[in-house]
């Protein structure tokens, strides 16, 4: 007999940065997130050394979607609420979900029940990330209840996917979609990312990645840089040449031309590259608080346009994979005598 268990997940900055017209698209897609999860059949990675197993998950959003709601109608939007709580804590930015797992095989133990729900919570996270990039952020966040204390809870931050959002809208390329939340959720079954623990695809190794790049917070080093180049070299099969040209190229094919703000190849591989040689400055780990991003937008060595926009043209070609049920790019190289 199938038996359950709940897993409950405290985010104490839950509220992503997002202006009035998409703080409402972000609520807009947390309703769908809402209705679609209410008993969705998960195969997923069971244990940290084991394979995948079948599940059902029950995902209770409601406390982060009230949340949600409450800043709009109190401030405005998200960015304006996250603003008034630095003086006023009663502009509250934090909420809770609940995760119920249930085992087709019977009940789950104790690491595998918080093992389903941290992949669930990661799969989710890349699926937000594809439709509207940074409408999900899990800050200051922890399990609740018996047993939590056991388990620690993983850290995503919005910023750099609102940031390539922004660049990418600012800059008119790449141009980002909105994909279906179902469209996407079947695609990432699809790839396998939920069900292994190492990528052995291109694409889970990219979207692994992607989950990395969402760890990262306010610095936008070279570190940041790193992972990016390596999705697009993996994204558009570069790795063996490094070429830059090639690698955008590529990138026009897929994506259209460039306009000239938006092209951030250059500077993506000079960073990599000043970073091989040691070249790159190094910044003593900032204390987080309310004007962090703002100190540190200026500083030397941080490489904000670049890590933006480079992510947002990661996200374009996974959206455009998704929009053509595909895994992989196949380039073939031309050549013709006259």
């Amino acid at each position: 007999m199938a038996s359950s268990t709940t897993i409950r997940l405290h985010i104490g900055n839950a509220i992503p940065p997002a202006g009035a017209a998409n703080s409402v698209e972000i609520i807009r897609l947390w309703r769908q997130i809402g209705t679609s999860f209410s008993d969705r059949p998960f195969e997923a990675q069971s244990g940290l050394q084991d394979g995948a197993r079948a599940y059902r998950v029950h995902f209770d959003s409601s406390r982060l979607l009230q949340a949600m709601e409450a800043a709009i109608e109190q401030n405005g939007s998200f960015s304006n609420h996250r603003s008034a709580h630095i003086d006023d804590p009663g502009n509250r930015i934090d909420a809770e979900l609940s995760i119920t797992i249930t085992g087709e095989a019977g009940l789950p133990g104790e690491l595998e029940s918080y093992q389903v729900a941290t992949v669930f919570l990661q799969q989710l996270l890349l699926a937000t990330s594809l439709i509207h990039p940074g409408a999900f952020q899990m800050l200051n966040a922890r399990f609740l209840g018996e047993g939590a204390h056991r388990f620690e809870a993983q850290q995503y931050d919005a910023r750099i996917l609102h940031g390539a959002l922004g660049m990418a809208m600012a800059n008119g390329w790449p141009g980002l979609e909105t994909p279906g939340l179902e469209t996407v959720w079947h695609w990432l079954d699809h790839t396998g990312v939920a069900r292994a623990a190492t990528a052995i695809s291109d694409v889970d190794r990219v979207l692994f990645t992607l989950l990395k790049v969402a760890e990262q917070r306010h610095e936008y080093s070279a570190r940041t840089i790193l992972l990016i180049v390596y999705q697009l070299e993996v994204l558009l099969d570069c790795r063996e040449t490094r070429n830059l040209e090639q690698l955008r190229n590529r990138a026009r094919l897929v994506l259209g031309p460039i306009p000239e703000p938006a092209d951030c190849f250059t500077e993506l591989h000079e960073v990599r590259d000043s970073l091989f040689l040691a070249n790159q400055p190094v910044h003593r780990p900032p204390l987080i608080c309310h004007n962090t991003a703002t100190a540190l937008r200026e500083q030397i060595g941080q490489h904000n346009s670049a890590v933006e926009a480079g992510t947002a043209v990661v996200l374009a070609l996974l959206q455009d994979l998704i929009a053509h049920d595909a895994l992989a790019y196949t380039f073939t190289e031309q050549m013709a005598r006259r």
